[in-house]
């Protein structure tokens, strides 16, 4: 699995399919495709004109997150502010932080099953497997996948074209 993070604004697009060509290099995988399509259907996660390789796409406050896999992947991204936790009962929580490291957790989940946002109520399985990462100062992150090795690459805005 690899992680792209980047701090600026992209076309989503754009940003996918650079970072799919950097991770088709990193991981030496001559059999995929040199580029891709992104193809969608309404209801539908969003994923690649190619088998096998999966990814998923989050934003917050200025800064994206993408992961691509070889499994199913849900990722996000979000920063900590102050939020009214008493709102969201479904999510224990002691204060902010806690509460988006457990909202990032519930997020990638559901955008790992697909299922998105509409299932964010739902109790999240105790085998869901969960890695965290301090990208950037006030910013959490997080992935839902299958365990496996995780590369994280940080992104030059100026290059995403």
């Amino acid at each position: 699995m690899i992680l792209f993070f980047m701090r600026g604004e992209a076309d989503s697009d754009m940003f996918v399919k650079y970072c799919y060509k950097h991770y088709r290099d990193i991981i030496g995988d001559d059999s995929l495709p040199h580029s891709v399509e992104i193809l969608r259907k309404e209801g539908v996660k969003p994923r690649f004109d190619c088998e096998d390789v999966y990814f998923n796409l989050s934003h917050s406050d200025g800064v994206i997150m993408l992961g691509i896999s070889h499994t199913p992947i849900g990722v996000d991204i979000e920063r900590v502010r102050e939020i009214d936790i008493s709102k969201f009962p479904f999510i224990q929580a002691e204060d902010e932080e806690e509460f988006f490291e457990r909202w990032t957790e519930r997020e990638s989940y559901v955008k790992m099953t697909g299922e998105g946002i509409v299932g964010i109520r739902k109790p999240v399985p105790e085998d869901a497997h969960f890695e965290h990462f301090p990208v950037y100062d006030g910013y959490h992150a997080c992935v839902c996948a299958e365990e496996q090795n995780i590369l994280a690459y940080e992104m030059d805005p100026s290059a995403v074209v």
